[in-house]
């Protein structure tokens, strides 16, 4: 749908887009139409798409053969959405949550947790809302997941891509780094959207890693990052627990060593081993 159709839907239904849930919609044909094969989707997969406004990238997704679970807290939207996509909710290829994609404790929408464990492990295509990309991705290492194509603003992208030793590189990119392979993708200027943001964007693509951290070995990293980092130009073990700082010297880091400068299979390496030194394989580090 193109900024001037879309406007005008949007006025004959008394609509407009809402700055409170980062609407800026995706309306240049010729990106949207690559989407769904940039993703890699395929015929009968299924899709979660988070933040479908108005629905152009579900046509999409829905075009490439997709079984999509799309979710939007904008109930006029959500009610566009009814009425454009009723064949396809009717068929079962759509189905529709109205409500906030996250819930409270790391955990999503109780539709969407039910959905990602009632099938194959799902891929991920979505135009995220700003306000909502850290979060969303914090939720994703230790999840069953085919792969993601995420379109974030450029600075959110290369957040989470960051590798050590740089600015950028923090508590998300390491975990994101332990579970998937990550990919910058195709630029997306403000031009591509309606209203246009200040910002530049950029995709994001997620192929799960083979030797991916574990969900419990995630929730154990994610409290040690939460601690090493909280302080940036201070030692990292020094605010560690202690067998947290001795699994990290054990791999070879030094004891003034700052958080940025651990790489992220070191970081796993030494929950790993602080785990088979617990008195029992299941005990908490």
């Amino acid at each position: 749908m193109r900024q001037d159709e879309l406007r005008r839907m949007l006025e004959a239904r008394g609509l407009a887009p809402l700055s409170r849930y980062g609407q800026n919609f995706l309306v240049d044909p010729a990106l949207l139409s690559v989407v769904a094969a940039d993703a890699g989707v395929v015929p009968g997969e299924r899709v979660l798409e988070v933040g479908s406004g108005a629905g152009a990238l579900t046509a999409e997704l829905l075009a490439a053969g997709a079984r999509v679970l799309a979710v939007e807290v904008d109930r006029g939207l959500a009610a566009w959405l009814r009425e454009r996509f009723a064949a396809e909710l009717d068929e079962g290829r759509l189905r529709l949550v109205e409500g906030d994609a996250l819930a409270a404790g790391e955990r999503f929408h109780p539709e969407v947790e039910a959905w990602w464990s009632q099938g194959a492990a799902p891929r991920l295509v979505s135009n995220l809302p700003y306000g909502i990309s850290g979060p969303f991705l914090g939720r994703l290492p230790g999840r069953p997941l085919a792969g993601a194509c995420l379109l974030l603003q450029r600075e959110m992208a290369q957040r989470a891509a960051a590798g050590p030793g740089g600015p950028d590189y923090g508590p998300l990119s390491v975990r994101l780094r332990l579970a998937f392979e990550l990919r910058l993708g195709r630029h997306a200027p403000p031009q591509v959207f309606w209203p246009r943001p200040e910002v530049h964007s950029i995709f994001l693509h997620l192929r799960p890693c083979p030797d991916a951290a574990s969900p419990a070995e995630d929730r154990v990293l994610a409290a040690w990052l939460r601690a090493a980092f909280t302080q940036r130009r201070k030692r990292a073990l020094a605010r560690l627990p202690p067998e947290a700082a001795a699994a990290l010297q054990a791999q070879g880091v030094a004891a003034g060593a700052r958080p940025q400068e651990i790489a992220p299979d070191t970081w796993l390496a030494a929950v790993r081993a602080a785990k088979m030194i617990c008195s029992h394989p299941d005990d908490p580090i």
